[in-house]
């Protein structure tokens, strides 16, 4: 049955912890994602405890996350979230809408996408960015929606498209997800470390779990913060990102209170002592799936061979650290050639498609 009235829209206030009295609206709200996340891609791999989504929301130091519901006849149907980066000169909010399946098409997602701009605009953004997402098993052929650089599409037909659409939003970049069955092939990783050999003799790889040894911590800083800067943006609008070792450490224990630490492993350049290189996968103390994070190789240390390194070594401390992890999954740029040839090499599979939709609030 339709709706008779609006939903009402209310920011949902973040608990201190979860299992109190205060905390059930918030557990109630990470539930009705979960379920919009396994209707979407018909497992689990998108779903989180209420612990887990807690430990981001009170991350708030480097970014400011607000959460907005909807809420009709008493039960949250959808959310927009609107995440503030806080960096003095930041212009740009993301926001994150979703409505539960069973109440789309009633001007809900309308709602709670029209609050979240009104409230980044309130707080002096100018650009907002949105995403839709697309398994791999529903794109096809068809009329499609193309981002100004990369070879991907996204379909036209899409109910989510046609929604960015309509409020005025433009497809400013494809982000490719794909997914690597673990543990690799004996014959592909002696394949890739070959290659890796002849090409980057002037590296080495250090690695390290959870935590940054002190001693590294400020140049990683230094490295990730290139992260704004080196990786393809040609569509999007980004702020730029100050990372120092205070805000390396409230990373780590943000993904440490998740359940999900950081393997990290980084190449140094020998005869400079500089870190030049490093991925990063998020691994979680149970199921099969770990999510790969931060990728990147300075831009004129490219042509060594050096992202296949560290994501080489990575996987070799992956399967010491936590052999339970049969799958990882990765996110690149579509216009991301080198990073996505590197994936291919590893035997990576196309996993689904993100949109990331721009709109100016100026």
């Amino acid at each position: 049955m339709r709706p008779t009235a609006p939903p009402t829209i209310a920011e949902l206030p973040i608990p201190a912890r979860i299992g109190t009295p205060e905390s059930a609206a918030f557990e109630e709200m990470v539930a009705v994602m979960n379920g919009v996340a396994v209707a979407l891609w018909h497992n689990d791999d998108f779903v989180y405890t209420a612990e887990a989504e807690l430990a981001s929301f009170q991350a708030r130091e480097f970014h400011d996350k607000i959460v907005f519901v909807a809420v009709v006849d008493g039960v949250i149907v959808g959310r927009v979230v609107v995440d503030f980066p806080l960096e003095e000169d930041a212009v740009t909010a993301t926001l994150l809408v979703d409505v539960v399946p069973g109440m789309r098409g009633r001007g809900i997602g309308s709602a709670l996408l029209a609050h979240g701009e009104e409230f980044a605009a309130d707080g002096g953004r100018t650009a907002v960015s949105a995403y839709t997402e697309h398994p791999a098993a529903t794109l096809h052929d068809g009329p499609v929606v193309r981002a100004e650089v990369g070879t991907s599409a996204l379909p036209a037909d899409s109910p989510d498209v046609r929604f960015a659409l309509r409020h005025g939003y433009r497809l400013g970049q494809i982000e490719r997800s794909s997914s690597l069955a673990l543990p690799l092939t004996a014959d592909r990783r002696d394949a890739l470390l070959t290659d890796v050999r002849t090409h980057s003799r002037d590296y080495r790889t250090v690695s390290w779990w959870r935590s940054a040894p002190g001693d590294r911590v400020a140049a990683f800083a230094a490295l990730k913060e290139r992260m704004t800067v080196d990786v393809p943006q040609s569509g999007i609008a980004l702020d730029d990102e100050e990372w120092t070792a205070d805000r390396v450490r409230q990373h780590e224990d943000e993904l440490i209170a998740r359940g999900e630490p950081l393997l990290v492993t980084v190449a140094e350049h020998v005869p400079s002592g500089a870190l030049v290189a490093y991925t990063e996968i998020a691994v979680p103390d149970d199921g099969d799936k770990a999510e790969q994070y931060d990728t990147l190789v300075a831009t004129d240390h490219r042509g060594h061979r050096l992202g296949t390194l560290v994501k080489l070594e990575n996987l070799e401390r992956l399967a010491e650290r936590a052999p339970h992890i049969r799958r990882l999954l990765t996110w690149n740029a579509d216009e991301n050639a080198p990073m996505l040839r590197v994936n291919d090499a590893f035997g990576f599979e196309l996993h689904g498609l993100t949109g990331n939709w721009q709109k100016s609030l100026d």
